[in-house]
C-alpha cells in the first residue's frame, strides 16, 4: 500500500509513524508546505494528555523531561461565585493528567522519530489538489507535479480545501483568542487552571521555563482591546482575570492572538482519501483537546488500516477509511460539544447562571466516582 501524507506538521507525522509502527506499509510520503528548517514555530505551549504521551512514546516520539511540563492538577473555578473543582491524577492512580512542551521542542521530537524511522519527507512540496483517479488518488503539486497513491491523508490544518467532496462547515464563536506568558510570585508546579468569567474563560497552562502560557477567550472586540494595551494595563486585566490562584502574575511576553473557530468537514473519508486532525475539525480550545483529538485520529487511522496492510485494493481502503470515519465520529462531537459546553456555559454572568454552575462544579467535587470518570475520559483514554 502506498500512501501520500498532505502535512509534515504533528499529526501528520503521528500518522506516519503510527502507520509505520503498526505494519500497515513501509511506503510512506508525508508532504511539507514550508522549506525543510523554515517553519513557524511561535511559543506556542502544547498542552497534552497522559494518553496522548503514550501514544507518542508508542511510535516513537521523545521530548526531553527538560522540555516537558508535566500536568497533576487542573482547577477548575468561576469568577466572582462559589464552586470549585480539582482534578488530581493521585485519584486515578497516574502519575500525571498530562503535560505541556513547547511547540517547537514538540515538533524537534515529531522530526527526529521521523528520520529515526525512514519516513520520506518532501520538503516545500505544496499540494493545490486532490482528485480521484481510478482505483487511485492522484495530489497535485504548486510546481505541476503529481503524486499517485492508494491512500491519501490530509492532514494539512484549517485551511485545509483540497478535495472538492468534503464539504467544510464552520461558524465563528464570535471569540478571540488573546495568549501570552506569565509569571507567577505563587507558582504551583504541576497544576494548571481553567477559570470562568462573565467575559469567557482563561487558562493557564504551565511551561517548562517554570512560567504559564495564559490564553484568554474574550469577545472579538473586548479581545482586541486587550491586544492593544500596554504591559501593565494588560497585567492588571489578567490579575484580575485570575483572581490570585497563583499569586501576582507578571506578562513576560508580546500578547498575540487567533480567532476561535468551530469547524467540522463531512465526510472526513471519500473513496480512499481521509482527512485527520485540524483538516478534519477545529474546536475551542478552552479543554485542551485540539490536538489531543488529532493525535487520536492518526492512532485510531493506523489500528484501521493495520486490517487491510499488504493490499492496495481501492475497495478495501476505502471500506477501512469508511469504518475509521465513523468510529471517529463519535469521539469528535463529544469533544467539541463538551468544549462548547465549556465555552458558553461559562460565559455568562448573573446569579440565574453562577448558582447552577458553581453547584455542578461542586457536585462533581464532592462525588468522587464521577470526578474519576470525568478525569479518566480527558486525560488517560
Amino acid at each position: 500500500m502506498k500512501v501520500l501524507i498532505i502535512g509534515g506538521g504533528p499529526v501528520g507525522l503521528a500518522a506516519a509513524l503510527a502507520l509505520r509502527e503498526r505494519g500497515v506499509t513501509s511506503d510512506i510520503t508525508v508532504l511539507e508546505a514550508a522549506p525543510r528548517g523554515q517553519q513557524t514555530f511561535g511559543d506556542r505551549n502544547i498542552a497534552l494528555s497522559a494518553a496522548s504521551w503514550r501514544f507518542l512514546k508508542r511510535i516513537g516520539v521523545t521530548v526531553p523531561d527538560g522540555q516537558r511540563a508535566p500536568i497533576h492538577e487542573v482547577e477548575v473555578s468561576q469568577r466572582g461565585a462559589f464552586g470549585l473543582l480539582r482534578l488530581d491524577a493521585r485519584e486515578v492512580g497516574a502519575p500525571m493528567l498530562g503535560a505541556a512542551s513547547p511547540y517547537p521542542a514538540l515538533k524537534t521530537a515529531f522530526d527526529d522519530a521521523a528520520n529515526a524511522a525512514a519516513i520520506n519527507i518532501l520538503y516545500s512540496a505544496k499540494a493545490v489538489a486532490v482528485r480521484h483517479e481510478g482505483t487511485h488518488a492522484v495530489a497535485r503539486l504548486e510546481t505541476g507535479e503529481s503524486l499517485r497513491a492508494d491512500c491519501v491523508v490530509l492532514a494539512d490544518g484549517a485551511g485545509s480545501d483540497l478535495l472538492p467532496e468534503f464539504r467544510r462547515i464552520e461558524r465563528n464563536s464570535g471569540q478571540l483568542a488573546v495568549i501570552t506568558r506569565v509569571s507567577a510570585a505563587r507558582p504551583r508546579p504541576g497544576v494548571a487552571i481553567e477559570r470562568f468569567t462573565a467575559g469567557g474563560a482563561l487558562a493557564l497552562v504551565p511551561r517548562a521555563d517554570q512560567q504559564w502560557t495564559m490564553i484568554s477567550a474574550r469577545p472579538q472586540v473586548e479581545g482586541e482591546r486587550l491586544l492593544q494595551l500596554d504591559a501593565k494595563s494588560l497585567q492588571a486585566e489578567i490579575n484580575v482575570a485570575a483572581g490570585g490562584c497563583l499569586g501576582e502574575l507578571a506578562v513576560q511576553a508580546k500578547a498575540s492572538s487567533y480567532p476561535l473557530l468551530w469547524r467540522v468537514v463531512e465526510p472526513r473519508a471519500s473513496g480512499c482519501v481521509v482527512a485527520i486532525g485540524n483538516a478534519a475539525q477545529g474546536l475551542h480550545p478552552v479543554a485542551a483537546q485540539g490536538l489531543n483529538l488529532g493525535l487520536r485520529d492518526a492512532m485510531e487511522l493506523a489500528d484501521c488500516l493495520q486490517t487491510v496492510s499488504g493490499t492496495s485494493g481501492a475497495p478495501a481502503i476505502a471500506a477501512a477509511l469508511s469504518r475509521y470515519a465513523r468510529a471517529r465520529g463519535i469521539d469528535r462531537v463529544l469533544r467539541i460539544g463538551f468544549s462548547g459546553a465549556l465555552a458558553y456555559g461559562f460565559d455568562r454572568g448573573g446569579w440565574l447562571a453562577d448558582v447552577p454552575r458553581g453547584l455542578g462544579l461542586t457536585a462533581l467535587q464532592l462525588v468522587p466516582p464521577l470526578k474519576r470518570e470525568l478525569i479518566r475520559k480527558l486525560a488517560l483514554i
